[in-house]
């Protein structure tokens, strides 16, 4: 299968770092060049003064992210269920494909058609005060006041499971098992396993553990604590306060965030970006 010819609508993002934006314009105009359809994001065209690059209402077939983690969960947001291929221009950029340096040599690579679409399952977030809103990566519900605790109660496919009294709770898919619920003491899962985790942060209670669930599960978080709103953050976006006895229920979603790959390189990008604090400290 060949990800790029000239019928393919292609769609270009970047970071706001100066020399991601360059990187991106750069890249448009070699894509142009060579005869693609080729748009930019709205706020890439606004940077370089050209709105009428910006991409129409027409739906783009693959999408280039100049960026980290942080860009890419951001253009999920707008763009659903449409290829990443994703270029590192951030500190760690796990989800990513491939570093700037490697660019031109992957331009040739898929124009040969070689790579293959890696696809994960997403979680959707619903709540009666708020349209149901998708994470690639996770939710947390917290204080809407930093430092202050709250109480929280799970229920797992109608049951109650536990009430924690702590910092907050991390409901995490698998792919944003390697996000914040791994530095909050939770298991990083493959994503090959398809799962909710659930990450206790700061619990008062020893007992009240990191879980995983099966994909399939339903779950329901519910606010005890009467003079304490709890703040529902989204893939590390504040959607809104949860008052007292109001709930969020977490599920599978039927969206997912597809990426382009050369490699099943999950491992690999494991050890190399997340087992090495600096990997120019480490010996090969």
């Amino acid at each position: 299968m060949s990800f790029l010819n000239k019928d393919t609508c292609i769609l270009i993002t970047s970071s706001r770092h100066k020399d991601s934006k360059q990187l991106a314009v750069s890249f448009y105009e070699k894509l142009v060049k060579k005869g693609y359809l080729t748009f930019l994001d709205t706020f890439l065209a606004e940077k370089i003064e050209t709105p009428e690059l910006s991409c129409p209402d027409k739906k783009p077939n693959l999408i280039f992210v100049f960026g980290g983690d942080g860009t890419i969960l951001k253009t999920f947001e707008i763009w659903k269920n449409i290829p990443i291929f994703a270029v590192n221009c951030g500190k760690v950029g796990f989800l990513t494909e491939i570093d700037p340096d490697e660019i031109d040599e992957s331009l040739e690579a898929l124009e040969r058609g070689e790579g293959f679409v890696e696809s994960y399952y997403t979680i959707d977030i619903t709540s009666k005060k708020s349209a149901t809103v998708s994470a690639v990566n996770d939710v947390v519900i917290t204080s809407d006041v930093i430092g202050r605790s709250i109480s929280l109660k799970l229920y797992v496919d109608d049951q109650y499971f536990y009430t924690l009294d702590g910092d907050g709770l991390i409901i995490a898919t698998s792919i944003g098992s390697s996000a914040y619920g791994l530095s909050a003491g939770g298991s990083l899962i493959v994503p090959a396993v398809e799962a909710i985790i659930t990450v206790p942060i700061c619990p008062f209670s020893r007992r009240v553990v990191p879980m995983v669930f099966p994909l399939t599960s339903k779950l329901k978080v519910t606010n005890l604590s009467k003079t304490k709103n709890g703040s529902v953050v989204i893939d590390g976006k504040v959607h809104y306060n949860l008052s007292y006895k109001e709930s969020i229920e977490i599920k599978q979603s039927e969206d997912k965030i597809n990426f382009l790959r050369f490699e099943d390189n999950y491992i690999t990008r494991v050890r190399e970006k997340l087992l090495r604090f600096n990997p120019d400290d480490v010996d090969e």
